[in-house]
């Protein structure tokens, strides 16, 4: 993922009790604990760096993550989002099918965005939030009702909620930077857009939420990307 979006601070939405920002510490803490858990991805993180970037790369058959400071630092991020979000980045390595064309007629090796992003909660966040530190985030009623009705069947609720906010996070900050006028995401709406081709690109911020959702409940994949057999 590509992620140059500006990302804002997410103040009228989450009353966090923790500290809102994420330190060089967790910076290194968090990259230590994904390059323990995916020995053959290399992690360079960049703490210096002001660029808001993290990005998958591959060179021959060795796989790279490469993740900016500048993405951490911005406000409205919290360690479970950039969690997510480097959980994404293993997604392209590790998602599987559909993957983005190859260049020069080369086959392709990075899962679609869609797919990355289900990748990053079900198969990747859910692995490592027990050795990921919790910061503590007080929502208002509505959407922890919501979130509530969301994770009930799941076993473990409490990463099922940690991962729902983090994701809701993500599709907020880029439904607040896009340049035109989109729904705004909501825990309990979904994109009604049913794709015939598999999108590769980003849907909508509603449709990356309800990839999340659906990846946080082992669910189908949603339509909004994803054609349905």
């Amino acid at each position: 993922m590509r992620l140059l979006l500006s990302l804002l601070i997410l103040s009228t939405v989450f009353a966090q009790t923790a500290r809102a920002a994420i330190t060089e510490s967790d910076f290194s803490n968090l990259i230590s604990i994904f390059q323990k858990n995916y020995s053959d991805i290399e992690f360079q993180g960049s703490w210096d760096s002001d660029t808001v970037n993290a990005q998958a790369m591959r060179f021959d058959d060795s796989k790279l993550i490469v993740i900016s400071g500048g993405l951490a630092r911005e406000h409205g991020t919290t360690v479970d989002s950039f969690a997510v979000m480097l959980c994404h980045e293993v997604g392209h390595h590790l998602g599987e099918k559909p993957y983005f064309p190859g260049s020069f007629g080369a086959p392709g090796w990075a899962s679609g965005e869609g797919a990355a992003d289900y990748y990053s909660i079900h198969s990747c966040f859910n692995k490592l939030a027990l050795e990921i530190p919790e910061q503590a985030i007080t929502l208002p009623e509505t959407y922890e009702k919501d979130l509530q009705q969301i994770c009930a069947s799941q076993a473990d609720t409490k990463t099922c909620r940690r991962s729902l906010i983090a994701g809701f996070i993500i599709a907020k900050l880029q439904w607040q930077v896009l340049p035109t006028k989109t729904a705004e995401p909501s825990l309990n709406a979904a994109d009604s857009t049913r794709v015939k081709s598999t999108l590769l690109e980003y849907g909508s911020p509603q449709c990356r939420l309800d990839t999340f959702i659906a990846s946080a409940t082992n669910s189908a994949r949603p339509a909004c990307w994803s054609p349905t057999k």
